[in-house]
């Protein structure tokens, strides 16, 4: 999409992929402020919501121009995979405690 000569169209690229990595980050952080105290859980919500975003940008924006090698594509998906699967297992099971079914 963006992948040209003119430096502008670049610089217009850049700054929407910052706009929606931040985006990202902010609205995932005011969901989670309430219900999480915990910080490293926290901080594992925001590293998740950043690299979802870099992955996305990487497809959608720059998909003209790789901005990740097909290697670390490859990787940064089965990082994502990975945090996707305790994110969801740490959400049910703090969710089956509080519940007192356990």
């Amino acid at each position: 999409m963006f992948s040209t000569s003119n430096i502008y169209i670049t610089i217009l690229a850049v700054t929407m992929a910052m706009i929606c990595i931040i985006s990202a980050i902010y609205y995932v952080n005011k969901i989670f402020s309430d219900n999480t105290q915990e910080i490293l859980v926290r901080f594992i919500l925001l590293v998740f919501t950043a690299l979802v975003a870099v992955f996305v940008i990487d497809k959608v924006i720059a998909f003209g121009l790789p901005l990740l090698s097909d290697h670390q594509n490859d990787q940064l998906f089965d990082l994502i995979k990975t945090l996707t699967l305790m994110i969801f297992s740490y959400y049910f099971g703090t969710k089956k405690e509080k519940n007192g079914t356990e």
